[in-house]
């Protein structure tokens, strides 16, 4: 048995008695200060070796086919920690162009989310360009069920491809993360912080989240501030740490908006009927899940869109108006930086008519749906 075999029968020993864990590093806003999610990293302390880099493991458990088993233990014991976290916090996962290219890994996530009761608006898939590079069939269809789930997809590692604005605009991207090679070299080369000013212009021109990887100095935190940069990642502002220590790190720093202890979050259902009731009876509204499908809707949205009675709901957006799965994607990432959503111009009924479409949220600030609002509602709030 060669040293690699070794490594990987350790590995599979630590995956099964729970050797390997989730560290959590912060992504904020540059703005505040706020955290607005965790990448999920893992880790390993081997009871022999100590510490194994992921450098070293990754590879080797990619090598040998233990990848999904680590994604599905490394989101288990994720979503089981977070629901004890503020629920507005997103995780984020990195996820291999092998396991990308495999048919059953949207429904591997979707499981891991449903048996843990995690809602999948909270997780956002990262994947490098190199999923794509020698086959765009598979990936394409796997990046569109997880986002029918209510995933959101960053490209991680930006700029260090080949292909990058080829990948931006024919793959569905809430999220693009700058390389930490650029970020960390802004203050000494020039070239570096042009690249990093010409992508987060880039990012922002397409609708996009644009998140700075690697930030470990107050310097390179002004740069970005300057250049628009609205979210970032690094040592500045965090290390990856146990779940058992995140609590620690939310109260330490500007937190995001906490939970409210003594409410109840209302249902989807609970809430589209609440929207509905703060509008005139003729309003033509409807309230869709975090996907995009249509939850519920009032009569005069549903003549609006010259179906029958109740026959909007379950159909997505984008079946029934001029609003298309990559603008739906743009929209869920300006929710992400707390920007207003611009209004739309659709087509329904053959004319041209004015759309407004909001996130809405609970209590403790979970995203549960948006309400798509037509006309004269349009200017109204609820």
């Amino acid at each position: 048995m060669n040293a690699d075999q070794l490594l990987a029968r350790n590995l599979l020993s630590a995956l099964s008695n729970g050797g390997v864990e989730p560290f959590f590093q912060p992504i904020v806003s540059l703005d505040d200060g706020h955290i607005l999610g965790f990448e999920v990293l893992a880790r390993w302390r081997d009871p022999v070796e100590g510490f194994i880099s992921p450098d070293r493991f990754i590879p080797i458990a990619d090598r040998f086919g233990l990848l999904d088993r680590l994604l599905d233990q490394l989101m288990r014991t994720s979503f089981l920690a977070a629901t004890e976290w503020p629920h507005n916090l997103f995780l984020g996962f990195n996820v291999s162009p092998l396991q990308l290219r495999n048919s059953e890994l949207a429904t591997r996530i979707a499981r891991a989310a449903a048996d843990t009761s995690f809602p999948l608006s909270r997780v956002h898939i990262e994947v490098t360009e190199s999923g794509f590079i020698d086959d765009l069939t598979q990936p394409r269809r796997t990046l569109d069920r997880l986002i029918n789930l209510g995933c959101m997809i960053a490209m991680d590692d930006f700029g260090t491809g080949y292909s990058s604005l080829t990948w931006l605009s024919s793959l569905p991207f809430s999220k693009i993360k700058i390389d930490s090679s650029f970020v960390m070299a802004m203050h000494e080369h020039r070239q570096s912080r042009k690249i990093v000013a010409a992508v987060v212009g880039l990012g922002h021109s397409l609708g996009l989240a644009v998140v700075a990887e690697g930030v470990e100095t107050a310097v390179q935190a002004d740069l970005l501030r300057g250049m628009g940069c609205k979210l970032a990642q690094g040592y500045l502002f965090g290390r990856p740490t146990p779940a058992n220590q995140v609590r620690e790190v939310l109260s330490g720093c500007v937190s995001s908006p906490g939970v409210a202890d003594s409410s109840v979050p209302m249902s989807l259902e609970l809430r589209a009927h609440r929207l509905a009731e703060a509008y005139d009876s003729d309003a033509a509204i409807a309230f869709m899940d975090a996907t995009g499908r249509v939850v519920a809707s009032s009569t005069a949205f549903d003549r609006t869109m010259d179906v029958g009675t109740g026959e909007a709901a379950g159909q997505h957006i984008w079946n029934l108006i001029a609003v298309t799965p990559e603008t739906f994607a743009e929209l869920r990432a300006t929710d992400l930086l707390d920007e207003e959503f611009p209004e739309l111009e659709t087509t329904a009924n053959g004319s041209m008519a004015r759309i407004l479409i909001r996130p809405v949220k609970d209590e403790s600030s979970e995203l549960l749906g948006y309400s798509v609002e037509f006309g004269a509602a349009a200017g109204q709030q609820v």
